[in-house]
């Protein structure tokens, strides 16, 4: 799995939509991979409803955004990647640095801090309506899939998801939730700080936790849902 980093800078000051469409557009909406919205000083740009619903872009600033996936999903990506003009201003592409993400080792306990809302659902029932918990299956469950390549309604799926809900102990922890505003309708996340202990270990867990950091977990993470930072497992990030 790798990720990559670009830099833009916006000609000029300009309101923008849901800024993680600014990374698709630039990109011409690739596919299987994840888009970030714009990042500013290590900050996301989000819509959230207790603030205006409109963002605003300065000129003068350099902002990023992450694109995340296997190696071929995300270079073909970088492909279409070129300048343009959207949304009421130009956007020059300054940079972009490819990380490697290696997951070396995993110690007894992590923390995966949820940095947008992440969209969870059910990996027992396909429905819209998503899912507020911090059970392992539920969280992890998109990131199984990206994993293994099974698709849901697999029995083999079913067996895996079983087994990978029992490697995980779910600690206690910090869950809230947020809403925010994309294409003009309400969009409520799980956010907050999941925390796990390692009851057992095997290759697929490397791979789902290597997954959820360079993709995010839970659905719609080409549209920046789902975010997430990883602490406490040893990640080699190689340029």
């Amino acid at each position: 799995m790798i990720v990559a980093e670009v830099f833009v800078k916006p000609e000029n000051d300009a309101i923008i939509p849901f800024s993680s469409k600014i990374g698709k557009s630039l990109l011409l909406d690739p596919k299987n991979v994840s888009i970030s919205p714009l990042k500013y000083k290590g900050k996301y740009l989000l819509k959230y409803v207790s603030v205006p619903t409109y963002l605003e872009v300065i000129g003068s600033n350099v902002y990023s955004f992450e694109i995340g996936g296997d190696e071929k999903n995300v270079y073909s990506a970088l492909i279409n990647l070129d300048s343009r003009h959207l949304f009421n201003t130009f956007w020059k592409v300054i940079d972009v640095e490819v990380h490697e993400v290696e997951v070396s080792s995993i110690p007894k306990n992590f923390e995966v801090e949820i940095m947008t809302p992440a969209l969870i659902v059910s990996p027992y029932v396909k429905e819209k309506k998503k899912v507020f918990t911090n059970k392992s299956e539920y969280v992890f469950f998109n990131n199984v899939i990206d994993a293994t390549g099974l698709n849901r309604g697999d029995k083999k799926l079913n067996e895996v998801i079983s087994r990978f809900a029992q490697m995980l102990w779910e600690e206690p922890s910090i869950m809230k939730y947020a809403s925010v505003r994309y294409d003009d309708k309400l969009v409520i996340g799980l956010t907050g700080k999941l925390r796990y202990s390692v009851k057992g270990e095997n290759e697929i867990l490397v791979k789902v936790l290597e997954n959820a950091i360079a993709r995010g977990i839970g659905s719609s993470r080409r549209n920046g849902f789902g975010v997430v930072r990883v602490k406490g497992v040893d990640v080699s990030w190689s340029r």
